[in-house]
């Protein structure tokens, strides 16, 4: 009896050896993403999200790197100026730093990201190639891992964000020296999959105050822009015109509606790599046609842009600009 009992407990320890030995020595076959998911080899298989377009307008598009997360992303106004992201991990797959540059400005920046396990509470914005600060965002979350807060502490510009019972975003306040600048409501009534969870590796549009990630994509937006205290509906989409076209993994390809502020239609496209999905839309960079629901868009997308940087006078201005359009 007491040699099987050595005989058991000399098996044990090799075995427990041989588990260290592997851990050791492959440890991002157990990193995670910042969302909880598992790391590179558990997304075989499953969709990436590698464009979405609205209206020809501008669309962004994603690159990957071998681990399946996002390396670069493009916001391209098919001007020949687009907004460039490229994105650098840890091993645990959370987002470690990111290079900005804005090809139309000529300005680019330099960033780092902090978490606090799988959340990210804060990135630092510098000069590039410097250690000279130019803007710190900080999220502030509730306790169900939800940022409801996201702004700067260097300027007076934030956004607060509110939620449904299923977890997506139905509505965003801007503010600007302690004034609502802009509100955005949102309706879910369909159910999908937003294509940006399948934008791996990122929790959200870092360059924006506004993105984040809702479970579904949403069956209308209605932004209204406030001018000193009063309100201007800038986009309206109704609920009731929702047409949602659903692909592999229920990942959302196409949506439209129908704006009731300019009387017309709009829509998004989004394509995928990594799972059987025919492309949705190829940009082909039209010219937008001027006081249109693309223009509009393509208006809002670079007005928001100016959040990161957390310029007030120029934020003003180009609210002042997207009035009057």
């Amino acid at each position: 009896m007491k040699q099987k009992l050595m005989l058991f407990s000399l098996m044990f320890v090799l075995l427990l050896s041989a588990c260290r030995k592997d851990m050791l020595t492959e440890p991002v076959n157990v990193a995670e993403d910042a969302a909880g998911k598992p790391g590179a080899e558990a997304r075989f298989g499953q969709c990436r999200l590698t464009s979405a377009i609205r209206d020809n307008a501008y669309g962004e598009f994603l690159q990957y790197n071998n681990r399946g997360l996002v390396s670069e992303w493009k916001e391209d106004y098919f001007d020949g100026f687009p907004y460039v992201v490229t994105y650098t991990y840890d091993l645990l797959g959370r987002l470690k730093t990111g290079h900005v540059e804005d090809t139309y400005s000529g300005i680019s920046s330099d960033v780092k990201y902090q978490y606090s396990g799988s959340r990210l509470i804060k990135h630092t914005i510098y000069e590039t190639g410097t250690n000279t600060v130019k803007n710190v965002i900080v999220n502030t979350y509730n306790n169900r891992g939800q940022i409801i807060r996201r702004g700067s502490t260097m300027f007076p510009v934030y956004c607060t964000f509110s939620y449904d019972w299923l977890g997506n975003n139905n509505l965003v306040n801007y503010y600007v020296d302690g004034a609502l600048y802009m509100k955005e409501e949102f309706t879910h009534r369909q159910f999908n999959r937003n294509p940006f969870l399948a934008a791996h590796g990122i929790p959200y549009v870092t360059y924006a105050y506004d993105f984040v990630f809702s479970n579904w994509w949403e069956t209308s937006e209605k932004f209204t822009l406030y001018d000193n205290g009063v309100a201007n509906v800038f986009v309206d989409l109704d609920p009731q015109t929702a047409v949602l076209t659903l692909g592999p993994q229920q990942y959302l390809t196409s949506v439209t509606n129908f704006d009731r502020a300019i009387q017309e239609n709009t829509s998004a496209y989004f394509n995928y790599e990594n799972c059987d999905c025919v492309p949705a839309k190829i940009a082909n960079g039209n010219k937008v046609p001027v006081n249109s629901i693309a223009a509009k868009y393509l208006a809002l997308a670079k007005f928001k842009r100016a959040f990161e940087a957390g310029d007030v006078s120029k934020i003003k201005a180009q609210m002042k600009a997207i009035i009057q359009k």
